[in-house]
């Protein structure tokens, strides 16, 4: 197990992942590295694209395979306008084959993870994305 030290908070997370249960573990695992302000989980790919049109997240935890809008179609609608920069984008995804793989990082994403995904893991992404270890 990682031990990080905690850091003033960072700024806010928004996880977007149709299974409640993953959601609830990856929004755990933020909590204990105690960087975050607040955590925010949605479901679906449109009520994500609206959340991040309308707030800047420090960490964005995005699955693929979302109902009602794609991960991949809430990727493509952030660009050089958006309050969101894709680099602080970890994409999840049990289906990530090396296709997959390559139009992520081609849209602009560096990280990622396939599911299933450890504690460490996540967290190790998270670290490294968030510049804190």
């Amino acid at each position: 197990m990682i031990i990080a030290k905690k850091a003033q908070p960072q700024g806010d997370v928004l996880i977007v992942d149709f299974d409640p249960e993953s959601g609830a573990k990856i929004k755990t695992y933020c909590e204990s590295l105690g960087c975050f302000r607040n955590i925010l989980i949605t479901q679906d790919g449109a009520s994500a694209s609206s959340k991040l049109r309308n707030q800047k997240f420090a960490l964005i935890v995005l699955e693929l395979n979302m109902p009602k809008k794609s991960g991949l179609d809430v990727l493509r609608e952030m660009n050089d306008r958006s309050l969101n920069s894709k680099n602080n984008v970890i994409v999840i995804s049990e289906t990530l084959n090396q296709t997959m793989v390559e139009k992520i990082t081609i849209s602009g994403v560096k990280s990622y993870l396939p599911k299933p995904f450890s504690e460490e893991d996540i967290r190790n992404k998270i670290l490294k994305l968030m510049a804190l270890k």
